[in-house]
């Protein structure tokens, strides 16, 4: 096949030290790094910016600091699990599920760096580089493209080299590679797989499909916030669309929404990492055709990121107001104030006709991991 479309690819050091200098050249970026982020590590990162000569070191010396700041601010217990399922010697397709823009890729290669792993590089739609500084802070970040627009036999062409880059990243162990199970957030917290996104991963070898998964070292990891700082966003974004089906989200939402998910509160943040599948897979053989090997590969994930999801007493206590029940009322009893204050202050910013189906929507945002998980038993 001829292919006239473009390779995925992160930048070489000598593309990361040139948008360094760019990217610290706009005063936009300069004025608003200074708004946005406490003067001392304001300096910090002046201080070091010349002294970045790669995409590690750049997460090292700037995005590390910069985390352990929103770590403080924002986030209560920050915790993570299963790293003893991975080797440094290895590289792993990690697919998770998807809650915040920046923060999900950003926390995990933190996570592997301090554990002596090489980072990640981390897969991005095109909408996150509609805009030339987001572009640059992304693909400094080792970021690559997934292209989401064009005509259909465009994105196909895409999806075959994005499927190829994959595989020749990971089983060449030139670096392990994060992807969402899906484009774009859960936006209602149900975490499930695309199967478009597990066809795309076939493409690189689709005479062979369950070898050719069980070489990416597919890797579930499973992100769970206590509290999603976009969650009202996301609510309004849910009744914006029903009541207009035309409604588009522009680049402008995209940056309310990753600049909140930075500033917002948390609570506890945990990320486990599961075993890699390989040995899992070979219940595959047992699909009949394509489409049931890509749902049964689908099953195995979702089951280890809904598993492996850490709740909280407001996933409980959604759960029961959605259902009217009190069957989990002992794991937010002493809560119950503070939640339904929580719920009710969210609700109250949006139109008076829009507050019970709003409400409806939101509790689902945090009732979804514990009936994903309830699935499973």
């Amino acid at each position: 096949m001829q292919k006239n479309h473009t390779k995925p690819e992160i930048y070489r050091n000598d593309q990361v030290r040139a948008a360094i200098q760019e990217l610290f050249s706009y005063e936009d970026f300069l004025a608003g790094m200074k708004a946005f982020v406490p003067p001392q590590l304001n300096k910090l990162i002046l201080d070091e910016k010349d002294a970045v000569q790669s995409a590690e070191d750049f997460q090292e010396k700037v995005i590390r600091p910069f985390l352990k700041t929103v770590e403080k601010s924002s986030i209560s217990n920050f915790t993570f699990s299963g790293t003893e399922h991975l080797s440094p010697k290895e590289r792993y397709l990690f697919v998770s599920n998807h809650r915040d823009i920046v923060l999900d890729s950003a926390y995990l290669n933190i996570i592997l760096l301090e554990q002596g792993m090489r980072t990640s590089q981390i897969a991005i739609g095109d909408n996150l580089v509609a805009n030339r500084l987001t572009e640059l802070l992304f693909k400094i970040n080792k970021s690559f493209v997934v292209k989401r627009s064009g005509n259909p036999r465009e994105i196909y062409n895409h999806a075959v080299t994005l499927s190829e880059y994959i595989k020749e990243t990971v089983t060449n162990k030139k670096d392990s590679i994060w992807i969402a199970q899906r484009e774009g957030r859960a936006k209602d917290g149900n975490d499930q797989t695309q199967i478009s996104l597990l066809k795309m991963l076939s493409l690189a070898n689709k005479e062979n499909p369950i070898q050719h998964f069980k070489s990416l070292n597919i890797t579930p990891v499973s992100i769970s916030y206590e509290y999603d700082p976009c969650g009202y966003l996301k609510t309004k974004e849910y009744l914006d669309k029903k009541s207009n089906p035309n409604y588009k989200k522009v680049f402008h939402d995209d940056a309310q929404h990753l600049l909140l998910g930075i500033q917002g509160y948390k609570g506890h943040v945990h990320f486990h990492f599961e075993k890699p599948l390989n040995k899992r897979l070979d219940i595959l053989k047992e699909g009949s055709n394509s489409k049931e090997v890509l749902q049964r590969l689908a099953a195995i994930i979702d089951k280890a990121i809904h598993l492996n999801y850490k709740l909280h007493a407001i996933n409980y206590y959604a759960y029961d107001e959605l259902l009217g029940s009190h069957n989990y009322k002992h794991q937010y009893n002493r809560s119950t104030k503070e939640l339904k204050a929580f719920f009710d202050d969210l609700i109250a910013m949006l139109p008076p006709e829009k507050q019970i189906e709003g409400r409806a929507f939101m509790l689902k945002i945090y009732a979804n991991p514990l009936y994903n998980k309830l699935s499973h038993s």
